[in-house]
C-alpha cells in the first residue's frame, strides 16, 4: 500500500505561506497593516509561485522519478524558509537611564562592538552589521535602567517606511530614534 502525502505537504506549504505574509505585513511600516499585507501577499504569491514552478519544471525533466506537483510543493516551501529566516530578526534591546527622554543615537563604532547601554546623552554603539541589516529596521525594544519596559508608544522613529532614521553622528553613520515624555 503505497502512502500520499501530497496533502500533508500543501498544508504545510500554505501554513509557511500564511505565517509569512503576517510576518512581513508586520514589518514596520507608515501604511498600517492591510497595504503592507495585500502588497506582501501579491509579491510573495506571485515570486514563489514562479520561482517554484520554474525550478519545479527545470528538475522535473531531470528527476523523473517525482511528480511536477511534489517537485512544486517542495521546492516552494523551501524557497518559503529561506524567506522566513531572511525575514527574521529580533529587535534589538536598548537600555536607557532611568526618566531618559530625547534622541538616541546607536553610533557605528569604529572597532565594530555593540554596547546597547544608552548613556545620558543618548548615545550608544552598534556593530556595521546592525547598521546595514534588517535588525535596524524593527522597533527596538527599550528598557530603563531598572528593567522597566518602556511603553512602546514613547518611542517614536524618524522614517516612514521603517523604524530608524538614518543619519550621522559626529561623522560616524548612526541609527536615529526619540523617546518621548510620558
Amino acid at each position: 500500500m503505497k502512502k500520499d502525502y501530497g496533502k500533508v505537504l500543501w498544508l504545510i506549504l500554505v501554513i509557511l505561506f500564511i505565517t509569512l505574509i503576517v510576518r512581513m505585513a508586520y514589518l514596520p511600516s507608515a501604511y498600517g497593516f492591510w497595504f503592507p499585507f495585500i502588497l506582501t501577499f501579491i509579491i510573495c504569491g506571485v515570486g514563489v509561485g514562479a520561482v517554484g514552478a520554474i525550478l519545479a519544471g527545470i528538475l522535473d525533466l531531470v528527476l523523473k522519478k517525482y511528480t511536477f506537483q511534489k517537485l512544486f510543493i517542495i521546492l516552494s516551501s523551501i524557497i518559503v524558509v529561506g524567506l522566513h529566516i531572511y525575514v527574521y530578526a529580533p529587535p534589538l534591546k536598548i537600555i536607557v537611564p532611568n526618566d531618559f527622554t530625547g534622541e538616541v543615537n546607536l553610533v557605528v563604532h569604529p572597532d565594530n562592538e555593540k554596547n546597547l547601554r544608552i548613556d545620558s546623552n543618548g548615545i550608544g554603539y552598534i556593530t556595521k552589521s546592525i547598521y546595514i541589516g534588517s535588525r535596524g529596521d524593527k522597533k527596538p525594544w527599550v528598557y530603563l535602567q531598572n528593567g522597566e519596559r518602556v511603553y512602546p508608544k514613547r518611542i517614536v522613529g524618524y522614517d516612514s517606511l521603517f523604524f530608524f532614521g538614518h543619519g550621522s553622528f559626529n561623522g560616524k553613520a548612526a541609527l536615529k530614534f526619540k523617546v518621548e515624555k510620558e
